[in-house]
Parts: C-alpha cells; structure tokens; sequence
C-alpha cells in the first residue's frame, strides 16, 4: 500500500484525544451557549459547567475548542487537568498568557508563588510574608477586569480526591459572588463527576449546569465525515459515506476514527470508495476496543461485568427483576450496581424498571469477551 505525505492528502482526521478536528460533529449548541455565556457577563450559568461523559464522547475536544474561541475574544485562557499541583499551574499560565495586561510587580509576585498542600505561600518583602491562591487571583483579576479582560479556567480529568481542585471551586465560588469576569468549565467520566457533587464542602457546585454529552445524531454525524473529507481536498461515494455514518454510533471518537482509517486505505484515489469505508470501520473497531472498551472494562468490577453479562441476553430493554434473577441475587442488590452503570455512562435508565445499554457498541464488545 503507498502512502503520499503530499499536503493535499495528508490525512484530515485526528482520533487522538483533545486535539480538535476539522469538523466538531453535533456539539455547535453547547459551544454556542457556552460562548454566550462569556459574552453577557457575570452571573450567567453557563461560566460554570460541567461536561459529563464517559471515554470518548469528546470531552477533552470540547474544553479545548472552547478555550481557543475564548481566546479568540479576548480572554485569557487557563487550561489544566486536576491534580496535586493545579493550583501553581494555574498561575503559571495566568502568568505567561497575560503578561501583556498585568503589571510587572503582578507578575513577578506570581512568578514567586510555591505551592503547600491546598494553600500558597511566598515571600515578597519584608512586610508581607504570606499571601493565598485567592488573593493572588483576585489581584490579577482585578488588573485584568479593569482592562475588560475576563478569566477562562477550563480543569479536565476532575476528581474528588484532589484537594487543590476543591480549593479551586470553593474560591470560584466567591468569585462569582464578587461578580469578577471568570469563568470555570470543566469535565469528567460520570462516576468522577458524581463523587464531585456529592461531597458537601463544595455543595455550590450543584448549582453548575451538567452537560451531559451524548451520541451525535446521524445528519451531524454525515455532515462531517463529509465536509472534512471535502476540506482535505479529496470526495466520498455516498455508499460509502452512508456506511461510514452509520457505522460509528453517533460516537464522537469513532467518527474520528472511522474517517482515519478509511481515509488511509488508498490515499491515492481521489475518492474514497465502499471497500474503503468497509476495510476502514473493521480497524477503527479494533481500535476502539484498545483505546476505550479494554481500558473501562478493567475498571468494571466483578458485579458490573455479571450485571451486563446479564443484559445480553435481551435484544434492547432488560428487565431489573430478571437481571436479578440472573445474577442470583435480589432486586434490591442488583439496583445498586444499576445506580453504578448508570453513573458510568454505560447503561440508562429506559423505562419504569428497566434498563438498556447507553455506551454505543459496549454491549458487542461485552459478547465478544464473553465467547472468548
């Protein structure tokens, strides 16, 4: 098989994550809102988000795709993943992306800044021997703000376990009340997200809209494959296009990956044909299951794996009741690992007592692991 590095054919689709593609497929609304938001001010609820999703529905593109069109506007965007430092690199970055419009003595106080535990300590002179995240923060976006610059912090990966990113929203938080021009989105698989919530000293964070990202509808999903195969320079067969869509769910990862490997199948044709798009899915299903199924199967307990063995054995709906019965085990119990499939984004909830598969092409992974 050849392949030509001519830019003409250089290969348009990227299923790696966080880069963003040519073509974001059905996700203009949440950008347009969250856009919106930036733009009307202090206290719209959409300067506090939360994109819920598990692997692969395009969360970390989201963040990014947001954070370039914020800066595009004018603000200043920080962007970090949760952990133990968080604290230091926001500032870090605050630092480097807005040298332009904070004072010299700003940024050399940021600049000096070490992180202890949750809290920050430096020493800048002799009268003033300790100064905390807040007050560094709110120095700079006091600057900034005069300047009618605002403050987009975007946090991916969020997890409760990390004190620095409790630290963050409880000060967001008087930020808000402040009215300071800042904005926080952030994003997480389900469970993460739902331990978030749950833990009582950042209760305000209840009040943050939830975006839970979904599969993408079908016209959105042939739009593009279409229009970024067109962008690169080269056509599709509509056979071809019509497989492909239909082939990848409405999953966001998949789209990328479907569009990549029937792209590379015979670079050299001007357009991309049937057989391409058959050769095309069958490795970009291959490579979903290494880059997504396999990873959220080995953090399934032994329970998760019984309940969904017992799924399979219905076409689309399974019934509680008989799920339990299955398992060997009470209705009761098995709720329980109903509410943890749920808060994985693996299952849904599809009527009074039943439930379905929710993951896209999850429940075909789980009958090829249970034949092996």
């Amino acid at each position: 098989m050849v392949f030509y590095m001519n830019r003409s054919v250089n290969n348009p689709f990227t299923p790696t994550f966080g880069i963003i593609p040519l073509q974001i497929a059905g996700r203009d609304n949440i950008i347009r809102d969250i856009m919106g938001g930036l733009n009307n001010g202090p206290g719209d609820p959409n300067r506090a988000t939360i994109f819920v999703g598990a692997r692969g529905t395009g969360k970390t593109v989201l963040l990014t795709k947001i954070a370039e069109e914020a800066s595009a506007d004018g603000w200043i965007s920080v962007n970090v993943n949760a952990s133990a430092d968080m604290l230091d690199e926001i500032l870090i970055q605050l630092r480097d992306n807005a040298a332009e419009h904070l004072t010299p003595e700003t940024v050399s106080h940021i600049t000096s800044l070490t992180v202890a535990g949750v809290g920050i300590s430096r020493s800048v002179n002799q009268n003033i021997s300790k100064s905390t995240w807040r007050s560094e923060m709110t120095s700079a976006l006091k600057e900034l703000n005069e300047k009618s610059v605002g403050i987009l912090l975007t946090v991916d990966e969020v997890d409760v376990k990390i004190d620095e990113l409790k630290s963050l929203i409880a000060t967001f938080q008087h930020f808000v009340r402040e009215r300071r021009e800042i904005a926080l989105i952030m994003a997480g698989l389900p469970p993460k997200v739902s331990n978030l919530l749950r833990d009582d000293s950042i209760s305000f964070l209840r009040r943050a809209f939830q975006c839970r990202l979904e599969t993408v509808e079908e016209s959105a999903v042939r739009f593009s494959l279409k229009r970024t195969v067109e962008l690169a320079g080269r056509t599709i067969d509509v056979d071809a296009l019509d497989f492909a869509t239909k082939s990848t769910k409405g999953f966001p990862f998949m789209i990328q990956l479907v569009g990549y490997q029937m792209w590379r199948q015979r670079p050299e044709n001007m357009c991309i044909s049937l057989e391409d798009a058959q050769e095309g899915v069958a490795l970009a299903q291959i490579d979903l299951e290494r880059m997504i199924f396999d990873t959220t199967y080995r953090e399934l307990s032994e329970k998760d794996i019984a309940f969904l063995e017992a799924m399979l054995e219905d076409d689309n709906h399974s019934a509680i009741a008989n799920i339990a019965k299955r398992m060997n085990v009470t209705s009761r119990y098995a709720s329980m690992y109903r509410m943890r499939l749920i808060e994985q984004g693996l299952i849904n909830s599809s009527g009074y007592g039943k439930v379905a598969f929710d993951l896209p092409m999850f429940r075909e992974y789980l009958q090829s692991k249970s034949q092996q």
